[in-house]
C-alpha cells in the first residue's frame, strides 16, 4: 500500500513470527486474496459468529456471495481501509480502519483466524494498524471498541496502551453480544512528523 509499510518491511532484517517459519506480513485486501480469504472466513465462522455479525451467514454463502464479501473490501471507500495479515502463504487476520466520531478520528476492527489465537498476532495486528493510523494519515485519536462480554477482545486495548474512554449502546447483530459496548481510545503523539491529515501529499506514502 504505502511506503511505509516499506519502511516498515525493510527497518532491519525482518525476523520470523515467534512460532512460525515466516514473519507476519500485512497489505490491503486484493483480488488475489480471494481464496485464501475465503478459506480462512470459512475456517474462524464459528468463532466470529459470536461477536461479527455477518459471520452467523457465512457457512450458507456461495462462491458468488464470498466473492462479493472480498469485492465489498477491496472497494471500500476512505475513511475505510482492509488488510488481511499474512503469514507465509496463510491468512491468519483480517483487520480493519474505518471510521469514528469525527473526521479525524479513526477505529479499529479486526480478527484473528482460529487456532491462531493466543500467539500475540492480535497485538502485533493492532500495532501494525494503529502505525498507520498515526503515521501515514494522523489520525489525532484512534479507538477500539469491543461488547463488553468478549473476553479476547478487552484485553487486547489494554496490552497495546489504549485507555478506557466510555461505554455505549448499540444494536445486537451477532450471537453473543450483550448490545454493551467498552470504547479505549489513544491519542496520536506529539511529536510526529506531519502525515496526509496534517497537509503532508498522499504521494509521499504511496508507490508507484
Amino acid at each position: 500500500m504505502t511506503n511505509a509499510n516499506e519502511e516498515m518491511r525493510n527497518s532491519g532484517k525482518r525476523e520470523n513470527f515467534p512460532g512460525f517459519e515466516f514473519p507476519l506480513e500485512f497489505c490491503p485486501v486484493r483480488p488475489k486474496h480471494k481464496t485464501a480469504l475465503i478459506k480462512a472466513v470459512w475456517a474462524s465462522h464459528k468463532q466470529l459468529r459470536g461477536y461479527i455479525g455477518w459471520a452467523k451467514y457465512a457457512r450458507s454463502w456461495n462462491t458468488n456471495t464470498f466473492s462479493k464479501f472480498v469485492d465489498d473490501h477491496i472497494n471500500a471507500q476512505l475513511p475505510s481501509q482492509h488488510f488481511v495479515f499474512l503469514i507465509g502463504e496463510e491468512i491468519v487476520g483480517m483487520g480493519s480502519l474505518v471510521g469514528a466520531y469525527t473526521q479525524n478520528d479513526s477505529q479499529i476492527a479486526l480478527w484473528v483466524r482460529t487456532g491462531y489465537q493466543g500467539k500475540g498476532i492480535g497485538k502485533a495486528m493492532v500495532e501494525t494498524l494503529e502505525y498507520v493510523a498515526f503515521h501515514v494519515w494522523g489520525f489525532h485519536t484512534l479507538y477500539y471498541e469491543h461488547d463488553y462480554t468478549n473476553e479476547s477482545s478487552k484485553k487486547l486495548p489494554q496490552k497495546c496502551g489504549f485507555t478506557f474512554s466510555h461505554t455505549r449502546d448499540i444494536e445486537k447483530n451477532a450471537e453473543l453480544e450483550s448490545g454493551f459496548w467498552f470504547s479505549w481510545k489513544k491519542e496520536r503523539p506529539d511529536d510526529l512528523p506531519d502525515a496526509i491529515i496534517q497537509g503532508r501529499p498522499i504521494e509521499d506514502f504511496t508507490t508507484p
